[in-house]
């Protein structure tokens, strides 16, 4: 399953299922996500701690990728 989060234009209470229905939050997205997913990370401005919330999520082995990235 790929998770996407958009800070600017993401909302938590949104379903995070795709790009247009993005999570606002990491957090949000780690709390959601199982064992085996992605999530898709939009470039942007995070308020929060993104190195630590990157490693909690890796520690959840969930794979974190950045949107627009090679």
């Amino acid at each position: 399953m790929h998770w996407y989060i958009n800070a600017k234009t993401g909302k938590d209470s949104d379903d995070g299922r795709s790009p247009e229905t993005a999570f606002r939050s990491l957090q949000h997205a780690i709390e959601v996500a199982r064992p085996g997913d992605t999530l898709v990370v939009s470039p942007g401005a995070y308020d929060q701690d993104l190195p630590r919330r990157v490693s909690d999520a890796r520690a959840a082995k969930l794979a974190v990728v950045v949107a627009g990235s090679d």
